[in-house]
């Protein structure tokens, strides 16, 4: 059971992770059925195995180039049985040698000397690596052993500019990572060719649209064409399926149907019968690490389907139909044809395995991976406008050298804080366009509209695809550059401030326009069939009838603008303008680091009812203070955390002012009445609350040091083409909380004991103030057990801030911790999720 709960750990809402498997379960008995599953249990012994082998294994370098396993065998022999040799020699000359038995490799180890051909040869044990299970993945786009690197290298950079083009530096392919995703397209296009005469094999997505990181996808388009003639594949006479994809090529160029075929390889003897020579030279390797039991550059996993592929709608499966009469016409036409495609990954292309159809997806695809290389990707037929989409982005990042810089800071940022994924969160497609679309709003914009490229695209550029207006120029040298002049340090932290202020639901975020398209009725003023809105609406360039952003949740919604208000305070801060002089992080380097926990819950807003808000504000207040006895303090000035920029107010309360003008080492602090709030996060500033009621003007948040207009006039620009828009900002407060008994333990209980107590007595609660005062008493008797009343100087709990904001259409509530030194937070926020909607509505009532 250790080595179980080793695997496992729990949640802050409950429920449980497996960390083996990365599957989420809800409760234990979820988690009892998921650890006795086959899927689990095949990876804890796949583990083990590794284990096993790396024990079991030797590091040898030094030998002569000419040396082959066999001789290498033969030598080791002599220590003991020899189970295999895993040679590579295009990164230097050395191997990995795993011994029958640890006895074995003990006896080589003791040698003090080995000699191969006169030449001394150097043996040392294997280095252990973290078990990385084939369904799992490391950060999107960072390579495992990049995190380091990465700090380390923005860390000695001059300014935060640099620190984005360092950034974009070490994320980006290689060449040796392009060139290798060329050979896979041309492989590719030479086995499809075979079935489908004429057609095209077209990569699209992360590899072409110029925002590529290490691990990312291969999109591939398999473009069918418009061919008269139906493009039936070549088969013999057989009706066989399997010997219809067999006929055409080479017997020698097909690999066999077997199991070995979709799974990925599990021992040295499959590592070393792939051919190191064609496409593994390019692959980048680690000499221990890309042997043996690890699959050869492995980007960690099998991805979920790319950003565009899940961003695109339906569209033309080419010939389909004829494909289906070629499998009989059993099934629908779409089904058929990945079904034809599927078979042709899975027998006919070298090296491919784990292929498997998603004919459920918005756009159909056949992912793969392709064991030689390490790339996941996946095949679609259907996706022409993606083609487009790609060649856009990359114009995007051609007209202006700051676009790939801010994408990849954003993109990076999003990960961190849990933001950017697949489910409920922002696409890396979606991201992409978010920055596009605020590049397109500032003053003067630094990128030209959709709306603007089409009208300069030339006869030869004009382009409809599925019935959409995809034109636009395809060469940037004949647009004119942006008069923008902005640095790129301070448009990443105006575009933090923007999106804190959009409203996301209340409007449509055109990139066609760009502008904010006013939604009213449960549609944007121009109508588009089939667009689906929600709490976040960003729409695709030219599909104008697709929200890229149709997935994601209020939750998600309100956690992306809450920490981009934490972002945009951090970036008014000296930390994040200059280099730190007693080596603290600063720059971009606490905007990259992933969250804690407790500052994710602190991003994630709770719902509130739509009141007035003075009434919403006292009725809060009521029931934090006489419902759950905490200590309220409003509209006074504090020390509040200065590094941990997460866990700053996220309720976009107030403005941030530094007494000292200088932002570091500041002497004159207001003293803090429950204890030092810097015993989480160091150093303080003073921070300033805005009552209730009180709006915080643009200049106000705005450092004068920084370039630009305040940030307040970027999203929406007046003129011919961007008539003013009344964009009113939403009411906000916030209030310091301290707690110094678990008032939010046993609450039911408690509750029922009360009530059944009050029933023997025959007493009877008023039906309208009798629910504040029965959570009174509530708190009281909960209270009693811990010790009673607290002395003079005992210090709190839990001490946390509590920011409300509202606007017409919602209201959020942001709960951030200040003092946690018993880690309760995490349970204090999922109580409170739960608790102050309903404790609102009651309040309200009275």
């Amino acid at each position: 059971m250790a080595a179980v709960d080793s695997d496992v750990e729990s949640l802050p809402r409950g429920g449980f992770r497996c960390c083996l498997c990365h599957v989420t379960t809800a409760n234990r008995p979820s988690l009892d059925a998921h650890l006795g599953g086959r899927k689990h249990r095949h990876l804890v012994e796949l583990r083990a195995a590794r284990k096993a082998q790396g024990l079991r294994s030797v590091f040898v370098s030094g030998f002569p180039r000419d040396v082959d396993s066999t001789e290498l065998s033969e030598y080791f022999q002599a220590f003991g049985p020899v189970a295999s040799v895993v040679m590579d020699k295009d990164k230097g000359v050395f191997a990995i040698v795993e011994m029958g038995d640890m006895g074995s490799r003990d006896a080589a180890l003791a040698q003090p000397q080995h000699s191969l051909r006169g030449q001394r040869l150097r043996v040392r044990p294997r280095e252990q690596k973290a078990f990385q299970s084939p369904g799992s993945r490391a950060l999107r786009g960072a390579a495992p052993e990049d995190s380091g690197q990465l700090l380390s290298a923005l860390a000695e950079a001059p300014d935060v500019g640099t620190q984005m083009m360092k950034l974009v530096a070490l994320r980006e392919l290689s060449e040796a990572e392009r060139q290798l995703r060329c050979l896979v397209v041309a492989l590719m296009q030479e086995v499809f060719t075979e079935f489908f005469p004429g057609c095209a094999v077209h990569p699209f997505g992360s590899s072409t649209n110029s925002f590529d990181v290490h691990g990312c996808d291969l999109d591939l388009f398999l473009d069918l064409g418009e061919l008269d003639e139906p493009q039936v594949p070549k088969a013999p006479e057989s009706p066989s399926l399997d010997s219809a994809l067999a006929s055409p090529l080479d017997p020698q160029a097909c690999t066999p149907a077997s199991p070995a075929d979709s799974q990925p390889p599990t021992s040295p003897q499959d590592s070393e019968a792939l051919d190191f020579e064609a496409l593994s030279s390019l692959a980048p390797q680690t000499p221990d690490s890309a042997l043996a039991s690890e699959i050869l550059a492995s980007p960690q996993s099998l991805p979920p389907a790319s950003p565009l592929q899940e961003d695109r709608g339906e569209g033309d499966p080419g010939k389909a139909p004829d494909a289906a009469e070629a499998l009989g016409g059993e099934k629908p036409a779409g089904a058929a044809m990945l079904e034809l495609v599927g078979s042709i990954l899975r027998r006919c292309v070298p090296g491919v395995y784990r292929v498997h159809s998603v004919p459920s997806a918005r756009r159909p695809v056949v992912k793969f991976c392709h064991r030689p290389s390490g790339l996941h990707g996946d095949v679609s037929l259907g996706n022409r406008l993606a083609l487009h989409n790609s060649q856009f982005l990359s114009l995007c990042a051609e007209l202006d050298g700051r676009v790939r810089p801010l994408v990849y800071t954003v993109r990076c940022w999003a990960q961190g804080r849990g933001l950017a994924g697949s489910g409920p969160l922002l696409s890396n497609y979606a991201l992409t366009l978010l920055v596009v679309y605020f590049l397109q709003t500032r003053d003067p914009p630094v990128l030209p509209t959709v709306a603007q490229l089409t009208r300069k695209a030339d006869e030869g550029e004009r382009v409809e695809v599925d019935g959409w207006d995809c034109s636009f120029p395809r060469d940037a040298r004949s647009l004119e550059p942006s008069a923008n002049v902005e640095p790129p340090g301070a448009l990443l932290a105006q575009f933090f401030f923007c999106v804190s202020c959009w409203d996301l639901r209340g409007s449509l975020l055109s990139l066609r326009e760009g502008r904010a398209l006013p939604v009213a009725g449960g549609q944007p003023a121009i109508f588009w069939e089939g667009l689906r809105l929600g709490p976040m609406n960003l729409q695709d360039p030219f599909e104008l009838s697709h929200n890229v952003a149709a997935n994601v949740t209020s939750r998600v919604a309100g956690r992306l603008q809450n920490c981009c208000r934490a972002a945009a305070s951090y970036c008014r801060s000296l930390q994040y303008l200059r280099r730190s002089a007693r080596g603290r992080d600063w720059g971009l380097l606490p905007l990259l680091q992933s969250s804690s926990p407790a500052s994710l819950l602190a991003a994630t807003p709770i719902p509130l009812p739509v009141v007035p808000f003075p009434q919403l504000c006292t009725a809060l207040v009521r029931v934090l203070r006489d419902a759950l006895g905490c200590q309220v303090e409003q509209g006074t000035k504090r020390p509040r955390p200065k590094a941990g920029m997460e866990e700053a107010a996220q309720g976009g309360a107030g403005k941030r002012l530094k007494l000292d003008g200088h932002g570091e080492g500041g002497e004159d602090r207001a003293e803090e009445p429950w204890g030092h709030a810097g015993d989480l996060h160091g150093e303080v500033v003073e921070e300033m609350v805005v009552e209730v009621g009180e709006t915080v003007p643009d200049s106000a948040m705005w450092s004068p040091g920084q370039a630009g207009d305040p940030p307040g006039v970027a999203g929406h620009r007046e003129g011919p083409d961007h008539p003013a828009q009344a964009q009113p900002r939403p009411s906000c407060a916030s209030w310091r909380c301290a707690l110094w008994h678990r008032t939010w333990q046993g609450r039911r209980r408690a509750r029922r004991r009360l009530q059944q107590q009050q029933q023997r007595e025959g007493q009877r609660g008023d039906a309208g103030a009798g629910w504040l005062a029965t959570e009174a008493q509530v708190t009281q008797e909960l209270a009693r057990p811990s010790g009673g009343e607290r002395g003079a100087g005992a210090e709190p709990l839990v001490a946390f801030m509590a920011s409300a904001s509202a606007s017409e259409a919602e209201g959020m509530l942001s709960v951030t911790p200040l003092r946690d030194a018993q880690g309760l937070f995490p349970e204090l926020h999922h109580f409170l999720q739960g608790f102050v909607p309903q404790a609102l509505r009651q309040a309200i009532k009275q």
